[in-house]
């Protein structure tokens, strides 16, 4: 699949969530903390968001590779802010620097990769 126009490097995304529910672990005890699948799953989301109407029809993204460090807990009821920023093309593949933070606080952050393909797949 040749470079598909509008999804350049750049592109960035961001989304908003309280830490509640099925974002917290509970095996640490206590009320719980933010769970690493979890985070990584919203950087996903993210990153896919941040593209998606950019997208062909009959088509969707899908992830394939991630890198992503966790590096402090954040606990539930806070507020975090998830983000993607697209770095490179290549063809159908994607590559996304994505971060996780409560406030100034880095929760996460690493790269994340994703691929353009038919969403009959």
């Amino acid at each position: 699949m040749d470079t598909i126009e509008g999804i350049r490097p750049g592109i960035e995304g961001r989304l908003e969530r309280v830490v509640e529910g099925n974002l917290l672990t509970h095996h640490v005890g206590g009320k719980g903390t933010f769970a690493t699948p979890a985070m990584i799953g919203l950087m996903e989301l993210t990153s896919h968001r941040s593209v998606e109407r950019l997208l062909p029809e009959g088509h969707t993204t899908v992830g394939y590779e991630v890198h992503v460090r966790h590096l402090a807990p954040t606990a539930p009821g806070r507020a975090i802010v998830v983000s993607s920023r697209l770095t490179e093309v290549k063809g159908n593949k994607l590559y996304f620097e994505v971060e996780c933070r409560e406030g100034d606080t880095l929760l996460g952050s690493g790269i994340h990769k994703r691929a353009i393909v038919p969403a009959t797949f």
